[in-house]
């Protein structure tokens, strides 16, 4: 797990975006996600009228957003941190198909929550996962993530900062 195969990239390019945008329309990939339909429409937008290389700035207006690489700087997917009341909500999308089944998600997971709790200094993390995404689920739950509440359309995942420096540790 601590092979750290993945890192957190916090600055958002316009090949970045495209990629999103790709990914965001990939039926297989966005099957479980919250996302609104219009989210690849509104990055095409951003992406043409603003005239910079970097987009961060953009992806970063409601939390943190990163992109997941792999070692060779290849990015294969992004996760976000919003901040709720307490702590802060995790959201991960590995949109490379090709690198699903292969512990990235896991590991873009912890380095996800060693920003939440190092960084931001949140007491906790949670994620909300359809309950039919068996693969986030199995994902959450190796690194600790526990079944925290049930909601209409998903289980609500949590881990404190003590549970996590057990596992850390």
């Amino acid at each position: 797990m601590r092979d750290n195969n993945i890192k957190l990239r916090q600055e958002v390019f316009v090949d970045d975006a495209w990629k999103i945008i790709d990914w965001l329309e990939d039926d297989e990939v966005i099957q479980y996600l919250n996302e609104g339909q219009n989210v690849c429409k509104s990055i095409k937008q951003v992406i043409h009228r603003t005239n910079m290389p970097i987009l961060t700035h953009l992806f970063n207006q409601d939390g943190s957003f990163f992109m997941l690489t792999t070692k060779d700087k290849e990015p294969i997917g992004f996760l976000r941190l919003v901040p709720k009341k307490k702590g802060a909500e995790m959201v991960i999308v590995i949109g490379d198909r090709e690198k699903w089944g292969q512990g990235l998600g896991p590991e873009a997971i912890f380095e996800g929550l060693k920003h939440a709790f190092f960084q931001w200094r949140v007491d906790e993390v949670i994620a909300k996962i359809n309950f039919k995404n068996e693969r986030s689920k199995k994902a959450f739950k190796k690194i600790g993530f526990t079944e925290d509440k049930e909601l209409p359309r998903e289980m609500q995942y949590s881990i404190s900062m003590e549970e996590f420096l057990e596992i850390a540790a």
